[in-house]
This record gives structure tokens, sequence and C-alpha cells, in this order.
């Protein structure tokens, strides 16, 4: 496609309003969209993704010295614990030593929920990028369906996107980070005592989070793949009976019907490359706040990890369990990034032509 024929398909199919939008809400995230549809319509994928890409790695850097910092804080408490739990006996009064533990426990819970109100920050940055983002494209892109599909398709997979949306929002954000949030109170609680009587609790609590991330991935591609068996086939028909109807036409039947078989096709290439557009600029968008939450999480067990060998265990299983609590919001994060991909990929390989 050439330039003008690229300027004026952005257009259309109100592309550029949409980038305005984006470019208003996501002002420290710049990058040139018309450009990049240019590189996928031509089939220049992997320009596309270093277009979006570009300049991304200032930005991870820059949180190298707040994840340096607590991982040495995490080391250091763990160690000043570990001398004082071992040499307990050199005070007259134990309870010295336990005053004394308890108040470095209570330092390191502090910097760990310190560093989960972080990662809770970032991913409530992620879950809003997503929803706003979608909201943004997703009429674009339901016209490009409609176009290539038909109404029924654009119809049943408009639906889903935004039952997409309103999980993410009221199912992510009302249900499953409130059940981290408390797993992350009983974790600390739990740490006071030496039974550690609460952990049969935490187990129970973290399967029900996995379950839970998992069910909304099953309900949304279960309903998904339920949908693509009805819509793009009732669509499929429509269209090859309008198809015969041309090609009955006398004289100029057989080139209307290739002029027709065209205008799908084209039809088809536009919907798959706003979808694959779509799909990128979400992924670039959300990489650098999920490597963020990656690299907090990692910071977390790594240290813990280093703790475990000197450091009493309720120390070790408190810093542990938090960068368990960590690995679920990114667990969360990448599950609400991944049905959309799921739902648009499911719509490129399933609603069809027409043709």
């Amino acid at each position: 496609m050439t330039v003008a024929g690229n300027d004026l398909f952005w257009e259309e199919m109100g592309l550029d309003t949409a980038a305005l939008d984006l470019d208003r809400l996501f002002p420290g995230y710049d990058f040139d969209g018309k450009a990049v549809m240019q590189l996928i319509l031509q089939g220049r994928i992997w320009a596309a993704v270093k277009a979006l890409f570009s300049g991304m790695g200032g930005i991870v850097s820059s949180q190298a010295g707040e994840l340096k910092s607590l991982f040495i804080m995490i080391l250091v408490l763990g160690i000043v614990a570990a001398l004082l739990v071992n040499f307990a006996d050199l005070f007259r009064d134990h309870q010295i030593s336990d005053i004394a533990f308890y108040f470095v426990y209570m330092l390191l819970v502090a910097v760990l929920l310190n560093a989960y109100g972080n990662a809770v920050s970032v991913v409530q940055e992620i879950l809003e990028t997503i929803t706003t983002f979608m909201r943004l494209y997703i009429p674009a892109y339901m016209i490009a369906v409609g176009s290539a599909s038909g109404i029924a398709s654009a119809s049943a997979y408009y639906q889903i996107l935004l039952l997409i949306i309103y999980l993410i929002e009221w199912g992510y954000l009302s249900i499953l980070m409130p059940f981290v949030h408390m797993y992350m109170i009983l974790t600390v609680i739990n740490g006071i005592w030496m039974e550690e009587k609460l952990t049969l609790l935490l187990e129970m609590l973290n399967k029900a989070i996995g379950f839970g991330i998992k069910l909304t991935l099953g309900i949304i591609t279960g309903f998904s793949l339920l949908q693509a068996m009805i819509s793009p086939v009732i669509d499929s028909l429509q269209s090859s009976a309008v198809k015969k109807a041309v090609s009955a036409i006398p004289g100029i039947g057989g080139l209307t019907e290739g002029m027709f078989e065209m205008v799908v096709g084209s039809a088809v290439l536009i919907r798959n490359s706003i979808g694959l557009y779509i799909t990128l600029v979400l992924i670039a968008l959300c990489s650098v706040p999920v490597l963020k939450l990656a690299l907090y999480t990692g910071s977390v067990k790594a240290g813990a990890a280093l703790i475990g060998i000197v450091s009493d265990k309720r120390m070790t299983n408190c810093a542990n369990r938090v960068g368990d609590g960590n690995f679920m919001l990114l667990k969360i994060a990448l599950s609400s990034v991944g049905m959309f991909v799921i739902q648009i990929a499911i719509i490129t390989y399933t609603a069809g032509g027409g043709i």
C-alpha cells in the first residue's frame, strides 16, 4: 500500500482519532502509529516491532538503583536477624534478643511492603492501560472485522471484547487484587509465630488466586471458540449468497465476481493488519511495566533465597511469600494482556473473509 493510500486508510478507519487520544492519555510513550501500520501492511513485521520497542531500554535501566537497594536491604536485615537468633545465648534475658529480632522483622516487613505497594501501583497501571487502549481501538477494529467477515461476527466479537474489559475491571481489580492483599497481610502475621500457624491458609489463598486466573482465561477462550463456530458461518453463508447472485448477472458476472473477491480479500488484509497492529502496540505499552514488575519479583525472591542460607526461617518465609505475592500480581498482569491477544488471534484465524 502506498503512503497516500495508508493515510486515507488510517483516517477512514478512525485510527487517527484513536492515535491522538492515545498520545494524550499516554504522553510518556511516543511512536509513529501510521508508520508502524505502513510497515505491517508491507509485511515488514520485524521492522514494525523495532519501531515500537525502540528507546525503552533507558526506562528499564532507571529502575536498577531502586531494585539494587531493595535486594541489599533484604540481605542486610536477613543477616542481622540471623546474628540475633544465633547469638541469643549471649544475652542474659532472652526477651531482649526476641524484641530485637521482632524489631528487625518489622523493618524487613516495611521494606517488603513498600516494594509490594510499588508492584500494586504497576499492576493497576497495566490494567488501566489495557482497558483504556482497547476502548480506543475496539471501534476501528470492529469496523474492519465487519467489512471482512460480516455484521454477525463483528457484533459477537465486540460483545466478547467488552466482556473481557468488564472482567478485568471488576473481576481482577475488585476480587483477585483484594485476595492478593489479604495474602500479603496474612504473610506478615504468619511470621510472628515460630510455628507459622497460617501456612495452610496461605497455601489455600495462593491456589484460589491461581485458579481464578485460569478460570477467567478458560471462560474467555472457551466462549470465544464457541462463538467462532457460529457467527463466521452465518456471515460466510450470506457472503456466498451475494457472490452467487453477482456471478449470475449476464455478461458482467465473472468480472463482478472477481472484483468482489478482490474487495473482500483486501478487507481481510486490513482486518488482520489492524489486529496485528493492536496486538503489537498493546504488548509494547505493557512491556515496560510488566518487566518492572518481573524485576521486583525477581529481586525479592533472590533476596529470600540468599538469606535462607543463614537467617531465621520466619524472615526467609516472609520474604519468599512476598515474592509469591508479587508473582501473583505478575500473573494477573500477563493474563490481562493474554486475554486480548488470544481473542484477537481467534478473530484472525476463525472469522473467515467470506471468499
